[in-house]
């Protein structure tokens, strides 16, 4: 079965330890979790409930309500000049949109490129069928055309760019984006771009692919709401995709998911209307808290990292010569603080870790006072070369 072919996550395992620490009562300091700390704002709470009153608890349209899908095109193209009105917006979960977009790119058997290192997406292309083909970024994380050159074979049908990236928070600028839709065009490939942190930019301007010339009939773009207004537990997002993509789309949501319920879309649609300024407080916050974590992390020996420009997170590698697995599993049994191992998000991310800046200024100040504990006290060598 291909569901069993899936290795195990290390996350995962790392998550299961969590809940069984914290279950036995120790205090365990998580800064491994991608998500806002935040409640979603009370209007966009109050206008799910509203919806539900007013009966909006039955199905909806597979592609999802009109007004949000034009609400969603209209921010799209007024922030990121994406060239989209409503018709070219399937709504749904942004990681099912990832999963729908693969199986409608690819054949069994096809290659789809992905950046390393990157955010999960490894798993749903195995899912899909198709097999995933890393290609490596610079040690800054910037975009290489010349290592994506190397990995296109014949098989190759998708190209996945992410920006702000999950685990790095590097953002990819125009001209590495042109420079990468220019090698996708040249060899067939559609691109995936995941947009999921665009609300949060610290040092920009974020462009979307789908802006670019050329872009809008070759890529497909992931939006969510969970990063925008702190929406994970609401499982809303969507795609813009072209024609026949998008007619795809629609098809995998018909037959798995039916519809995202229409009150959780009119709860979007009135964020989008009435709750932007939620979003730049959020962006501010987390901005406050990068330049904070940012100066404590690169303070402590044995630590090295690039600033985010986006996105929660940041990627420091370490001296430890040991795997990120090991790494993370000494940090949490020594220090009761969690992170998550590099390894996870592709072969370039072994000796990294992922820590979020998803907590309160004093939770962080205490895990790094507890990552720079750990490498002054653990009795393997901090400064071995890797």
């Amino acid at each position: 079965m291909r569901v069993d072919d899936l290795p195990e996550s290390p996350i995962l395992s790392l998550l299961d330890r969590v809940f069984e620490m914290r279950r036995q009562g120790e205090t365990v300091l998580g800064l491994h979790v991608g998500e806002p700390d935040f409640d979603t704002p009370a209007g966009i709470r109050a206008a799910a409930a509203r919806a539900m009153d007013e009966g909006l608890t039955h199905y909806a349209p597979a592609q999802g309500l009109p007004d949000l899908r034009e609400a969603i095109a209209e921010r799209l193209h007024r922030l990121h000049r994406i060239p989209a009105t409503g018709s070219d917006v399937v709504v749904l979960p942004g990681k099912l949109a990832i999963y729908a977009s693969l199986l409608s790119a690819t054949d069994p058997g096809d290659e789809v490129l992905l950046p390393d290192p990157t955010y999960l997406f490894e798993q749903p292309v195995q899912l899909a069928g198709a097999q995933p083909v890393y290609f490596p970024l610079r040690s800054d994380y910037s975009f290489d055309p010349a290592a994506l050159e190397r990995a296109i074979t014949p098989r190759s049908r998708v190209l996945i760019l992410t920006s702000p990236s999950n685990p790095t928070g590097r953002l990819l600028s125009r001209s590495e984006l042109e420079a990468a839709l220019d090698i996708a065009r040249r060899n067939d490939l559609i691109v995936l771009s995941d947009e999921t942190y665009e609300s949060l930019v610290y040092e920009g301007p974020h462009v979307a692919p789908a802006s670019l010339a050329d872009g809008a009939g070759r890529v497909v773009t992931i939006g969510s709401f969970s990063k925008m207004f702190a929406m994970t537990g609401w499982r809303a997002g969507y795609a813009v995709a072209p024609p026949e993509l998008r007619v795809r789309l629609i098809k995998v949501v018909e037959h798995t998911l039916t519809c995202i319920p229409p009150f959780i879309q009119a709860a979007c649609l009135w964020g989008l209307q009435n709750s932007t300024a939620d979003i730049e407080r959020f962006r501010l916050e987390f901005l406050r808290r990068r330049d904070r974590l940012f100066a404590l992390l690169s303070a402590i020996p044995g630590l090295h990292l690039e600033r985010p420009a986006g996105a929660f997170y940041m990627f420091p590698q370490y001296e430890v010569p040991v795997s990120s697995v090991e790494f993370c599993r000494r940090v949490l049994e020594n220090e009761k603080l969690a992170v998550v191992p590099g390894v996870s998000f592709g072969p370039a991310g072994e000796h990294h870790f992922r820590v979020s800046f998803t907590a309160p200024m004093t939770a962080l100040e205490d895990g790094a006072s507890r990552l720079r504990h750990f490498l002054e006290t653990t009795a393997v060598p901090a400064r071995h070369a890797l």
